[in-house]
């Protein structure tokens, strides 16, 4: 790789989650972010997707850390899988750092992991890679940007980014540090895409405050207000607003008290004094002087919004009094389990207001005039939309070119796939490197298979059928007759008779084989296995996953 710097994606490529780029020169590797995505309806059981890191154990002797951009889980939530096979010094700002922090601790790794804070004002040397963090506007405090400057030109990788320039916590995008970055030369430009589609600029942050404001000073009772326990901008808003009209905040929900709570500790969040009570007081206090701050606004099946809704928590009970803002939009392939929590509120007779109501949201990612402005300001040579799916990268692509760019300078890349800079430019190799998904169900270290998945989703469409049948050890012989026990499969009225015929098809299977067949199990449950499933598909065009037990007597 001499005078040649790859950039690998290992995941965010082509899709939304699981972000994770490698950057490499000679011997040395820098990966940003490391981060997760959520399984949807195609992955039964499954509780986090994380990146494929074959590529980096294989070259692990040249990893030298994981900068972070910020604290969102598909930028942070893979590390403590990848941290337990590659343990490498972690990058990033206090926030983000913070919050691995906790993170970490759940799996044990935050005493053995090495956390470096960003430098102000100042860059990582790492030798022939270094990295420059700049500070950009985000839904979340302390995210930043990077430059990674090699012997053959710089690439800006913007990480998440909208340009507020009236931000909740005053700490701006940093316009001038990306003109200087341009002013030196910038060979290539990595760009958020996700909201490539949308026209104009993203609404500020503060848009929100005088929407809240009329809220919580109109709601007759409670204001539950639901967002993603990361989300710290408004949590900010939702505590300043509370606070002008008098009203507690409890707050619920795991993720959001430990996320609040390091924010706070850092100073990045203020809360006013005497403003916060515990969800266990609330009982001590009128309706109207309340505000819940939960989680659960993607209609998560364990998180506090979602409890409430289903009276699965005592200490928060849905009221019709209750005005409950949903201050997010549905990540795709979660709208119905939104959907379904907001129609269990209203029929408990509450208030409900989301996004197609009210603007109770905004993104945190910028529209098509900030990422022209970002563009502008870097002026690269080449540019490359990442972070959104191919529909995304379409609109990007088309944004470049209208801003002056030849096809040729306009790259993009999925998973698994390289691109190579030089002094001679950009360019897609046709070589890949391992790649995909680990799929993680809170138990397996080593990731759901394939296999896993298939008969899980076999499982979920057809149901099972077991049969048991009792055999003679000494020679064979049916000595209990066949059994079958289905679940998910047919009705036990529609199935009675059908596995009768079913249970003579195996016991006539059984009594033809000869020699030394009656003797061996497995022959006997392959034969079983095979008898029950030709029957079964024949007669009700279904494949039910068929499990033999043949017990010895």
């Amino acid at each position: 790789m001499d005078a040649k710097l790859h950039i690998v994606s290992l995941g965010g490529s082509g899709d939304i989650g699981k972000n994770m780029l490698a950057f490499c020169y000679n011997e040395t590797i820098i990966v940003v972010d490391c981060g997760v995505m959520f399984p949807t309806e195609e992955h039964p059981g499954v509780d986090l997707i994380i990146p494929d890191i074959t590529f980096l154990l294989e070259n692990r002797e040249h990893v030298k850390a994981i900068c972070l951009t910020h604290g969102h889980e598909d930028h942070i939530g893979a590390l403590p899988f990848v941290l337990k096979q590659l343990p490498v010094p972690l990058f990033g700002t206090a926030l983000t750092l913070g919050m691995v922090r906790e993170k970490l601790k759940e799996h044990g790794l935050h005493n053995s992991t090495e956390f470096h804070v960003y430098p102000e004002d100042e860059v990582v040397d790492f030798g022939d890679l270094v990295v420059e963090p700049i500070q950009v506007t985000h839904s979340l405090p302390d995210t930043v940007s990077l430059a990674i400057h090699s012997p053959v030109g710089t690439v800006v990788h913007t990480g998440d980014f909208k340009i507020d320039l009236t931000p909740i916590d005053n700490k701006y995008f940093d316009t001038s540090h990306f003109t200087a970055l341009g002013d030196e030369g910038v060979r290539l430009l990595i760009s958020d895409s996700v909201n490539a589609e949308k026209k104009g600029w993203s609404p500020s942050e503060k848009t929100l405050v005088p929407v809240f404001d009329r809220f919580f000073r109109e709601a007759p009772g409670r204001v539950i207000v639901a967002t993603f326990g990361s989300n710290l901008h408004r949590v900010q808003t939702v505590f300043n607003q509370a606070k002008k009209h008098n009203r507690k905040v409890a707050v619920f929900g795991r993720s959001m008290v430990q996320n609040l709570d390091t924010a706070t500790s850092l100073g990045i969040v203020r809360i006013p004094d005497d403003i916060r009570i515990r969800v266990d007081d609330l009982h001590k206090y009128d309706n109207k002087d309340i505000v819940i701050l939960t989680t659960g606004s993607q209609g998560e099946p364990l998180a506090g919004l979602t409890r409430m809704s289903r009276d699965e928590n005592s200490k928060v009970i849905i009221e019709p009094s209750d005005t409950v803002i949903l201050s997010s939009t549905p990540i795709p392939g979660n709208e119905d389990m939104v959907w379904r929590v907001v129609n269990r509120i209203f029929r408990r007779g509450a208030t409900v207001i989301y996004d197609a109501m009210q603007t109770v949201h905004v993104s945190g990612h910028g529209y098509q005039e900030e990422l022209k402005m970002m563009v502008n300001l870097t002026r690269p040579d080449y540019v490359c939309p990442y972070h959104g799916e191919p529909r995304h990268y379409n609109a990007y692509r088309k944004i470049a070119q209208e801003m002056g760019y030849a096809p040729d300078k306009i790259l993009t890349f999925d998973i698994g796939q390289v691109l190579e800079v030089d002094a001679e430019g950009v360019r897609l190799l046709v070589e890949t490197v391992p790649h995909g998904s680990v799929l993680v169900d809170g138990i397996s270290t080593d990731g759901v298979s394939d296999v896993v998945l298939r008969d899980r989703k076999h499982l979920a469409q057809d149901g099972t059928v077991v049969i048991t049948v009792g055999v003679d050890r000494t020679n064979g012989d049916i000595v209990s007759p066949p059994d079958i026990l289905s679940r998910g499969f047919l009705h036990p009225e529609d199935s009675a008779e059908l596995f009768v015929v079913a249970c003579e098809r195996v016991t006539q299977a059984l009594e033809e084989l000869s020699g030394a067949e009656r003797s061996d199990i497995d022959t006997m449950r392959i034969v079983v296995h095979d008898a029950v499933s030709r029957y079964l598909r024949k007669k009700t065009n279904r494949r039910p996953v068929i499990i033999p037990v043949i017990s010895e007597i």
